[in-house]
């Protein structure tokens, strides 16, 4: 549910809200570029721009009904025509012919199949080849004067310029924050929403890293699930993976974010916490042992009980323990909870 929940995130920013952006901006930019195309006499360029007001709010209309598609096409389309229109009235140096290159970079970000976003490309390349070839050996239909083409030329360039930099930008920060997506539910078990085992490998192999670096103290806790097969077996899987989410829930929230809590496998889980002596980790783990018997898990009306075993291990500043023992360590620790009765904990201090 969480994968489908950031790809349909993603889609929305990238293809509703980017293209709107664009189309929004079109249509401010006009109100700014219709009058003072009105005011070169060009009746033809005055219109064409009125239609492209149009054609962009239709595309925003076309948005909101999720036509992606259609609607960055209709736009694409009527711009490059415009670019067209407007390069042949007033000449290759008005700055028009930016306007090829800066929607070519627009079908880069459609939601349109690859071929047809190459032969979008392919085509922009032939519009410009044909208007440029047309306009370099004709005179413009509508000549302006050379301060007219001046002032065209650079808000065409200004316009251009931003805009492409403005959907890079945009698109880039929209790259960026899939990949985090995608890197945290690589490093997510799938059911319970907590670090996976992937994760905890190499959370651990940092841990030790930095802790022969600093010296700093801390606790590891194996925790596991006392008869869960039972439960099962007498609720079925779903309430089983029901009860998992609801001790990975009870875990997570016992210190906050401080501590590290990942699924190690099955119904087991593994707990890290920074402390300073023994007694304490021993308290976080007598607290997340009552918090777990004492809580109600509710499946389809019905309210299941459940207790954890919970075995660990301390490694203060001046243990000699070797890192490569301080998980079979916490696990001996919870082997011997289980074996003693579970719904105990066993934590000891590796020296």
């Amino acid at each position: 549910m969480q994968q489908k929940m950031n790809y349909v995130d993603i889609e929305t920013r990238q293809y509703y809200h980017q293209a709107n952006l664009v189309y929004l901006s079109t249509i401010a930019l006009d109100f700014i570029i219709v009058p003072i195309l009105f005011f070169t006499d060009s009746m033809i360029a005055f219109y064409g721009n009125l239609i492209g007001m149009v054609i962009a709010l239709l595309a925003v209309y076309l948005n909101k009904r999720k036509l992606y598609g259609i609607s960055s096409f209709l736009f694409i389309l009527t711009i490059t025509l415009l670019g067209v229109i407007q390069v042949l009235l007033f000449g290759l140096n008005s700055g028009f012919m930016y306007y090829f290159f800066n929607m070519s970079v627009l079908i880069v970000y459609t939601k349109w199949p690859k071929r047809l976003k190459l032969l979008g490309v392919i085509m922009e390349i032939v519009f410009f080849l044909g208007t440029f070839l047309y306009a370099i050996g004709n005179p413009p239909i509508h000549p302006l004067t050379d301060n007219w083409i001046t002032f065209l030329h650079i808000l065409n360039f200004l316009l251009n310029i931003t805009g492409v930099a403005n959907s890079a930008y945009y698109y880039i920060r929209i790259a960026s924050d899939a990949q985090q997506a995608l890197s945290k539910l690589a490093a997510t078990d799938y059911l319970t929403g907590v670090n996976n085992r992937i994760s905890f490998d190499a959370y651990m192999k940092a841990k030790k890293t930095s802790f022969h670096k600093t010296k700093r103290p801390f606790g590891i806790l194996m925790i596991d699930v006392d008869h869960f097969k039972m439960i099962n077996d007498k609720y079925g899987h779903e309430c089983g993976d029901s009860v998992l989410v609801g001790v990975s829930k009870l875990l997570k929230e016992e210190r906050g974010n401080q501590d590290y809590v990942a699924r190690y496998g099955g119904e087991e889980f593994v707990y890290m916490t920074d402390i300073f002596q023994t007694h304490t980790l021993s308290e976080i783990a007598e607290n997340l042992r009552k918090r777990v018997e004492s809580h109600v898990f509710m499946y389809q009306n019905k309210a299941i009980k459940a207790t954890i075993s919970i075995g660990g291990v301390f490694i203060s500043r001046d243990s000699k323990a070797s890192d490569e023992n301080w998980l079979s360590s916490a696990d001996q620790c919870l082997y011997q909870a289980k074996s003693e009765g579970r719904n105990r904990v066993i934590v000891e201090a590796l020296v």
